[in-house]
């Protein structure tokens, strides 16, 4: 018994990328090279800040640099995710993840505001036009990295109907936004290095933003963290609604994840293994849609169909 469970556990551990699961590791792959590029233009941005003295790279570079580390929970929990069992990953690994994120994105938000009102009260002095030039091209050849990156990431998350590599992607057309700003700062050092009241605004612009993204994200994982429940009740009415169809004969697998307050819902059913492809399709249509209208804050729903008794088959095969 007990050789038959460490078996099972060492056959479980988490890997990077699934062989079983392409899916998994497009998304992965497509995940992990945004966080990579973030990182790069993050560094390339701090090292230009203490070259140029430019406020605006040192709160955008910051922000680049730093979210890493959320990002990188997050990366962690969702491998984790499909190996542990519902209860033990929604309330016991999946709260590490948010956690991380409330403590970091408060301290996040408590910095900018701290940067938002020494700049505003002490603005740098005038900047040194020699690195205006050098604001311009980098600024550009990062618009041009994130631009690519943003259809890559984009494409992907619609092709695999990934809302994580979506929202992404969301996130990274704001950094294009922040770097287009740091654009034309760059050509403002060019034309009136002098003019700093400008530059101080667009530095505020930035650090506003940095702030009221971490301050969202602040709520959500402590909205999360208090309301628990919900979870449950998603698990019980999920449950309630794929029974309620007679196509339907076992639940063998079921697991809910949460991204920042919004559930994902993964369920594993067993019908008649006489039932045709187009068939077990339609039940898996019929379950997403009735999924979806009766859940709130759904991101991602994902209905497998199998015959009966895979799910025993299975588990015989793992003694």
């Amino acid at each position: 018994m007990f050789k038959g469970d460490l078996r099972q556990k060492t056959k479980k551990r988490p890997a990077l990328f699934s062989s079983s699961d392409p899916r998994s590791i497009t998304a992965s792959k497509a995940f992990i090279l945004s966080m990579s590029l973030t990182v790069f233009i993050g560094i390339s941005e701090i090292i230009l800040w203490h070259l140029s003295e430019n406020e605006l790279f040192y709160i955008e570079g910051f922000g680049n640099l730093v979210w890493v580390i959320p990002d990188a929970v997050l990366l962690a929990m969702i491998l984790l995710g499909g190996h542990k069992a519902d209860f033990r990953m929604h309330f016991g690994y999946q709260r590490i993840e948010t956690l991380t994120m409330f403590v970091f994105t408060l301290a996040v938000a408590l910095y900018v505001l701290y940067f938002f009102f020494e700049t505003l009260f002490f603005p740098s002095p005038e900047l040194n036009a020699d690195y205006g030039p050098v604001t311009v091209i980098f600024s550009l050849i990062v618009i041009g990295l994130l631009c690519l990156l943003y259809r890559y990431i984009r494409g992907v998350g619609k092709r695999l109907n990934s809302q994580i590599l979506l929202l992404d992607s969301v996130v990274i057309k704001a950094d294009i936004a922040c770097m287009a700003i740091i654009l034309v700062s760059g050509l403002i050092q060019v034309v009136a290095p002098s003019l700093l009241m400008i530059h101080t605004i667009l530095t505020l612009l930035v650090a506003m933003g940095l702030f009221i993204y971490s301050v969202g994200e602040c709520l959500g994982a402590a909205k999360e963290l208090i309301d628990a429940n919900p979870s449950m009740h998603v698990m019980n009415l999920t449950e309630k609604i794929t029974e309620e169809l007679p196509e339907v004969l076992f639940i063998s697998d079921h697991r809910i994840r949460s991204f920042g307050g919004a559930i994902s819902v993964d369920i594993t059913i067993e019908t008649d293994p006489d039932i045709t492809v187009r068939e077990a399709y339609e039940i898996s249509e019929k379950i997403e849609e009735r999924i979806r209208s009766a859940v709130e804050n759904v991101l991602e729903v994902r209905v497998r169909v199998t015959p009966a008794g895979a799910f025993l088959a299975k588990e015989a095969s793992d003694l």
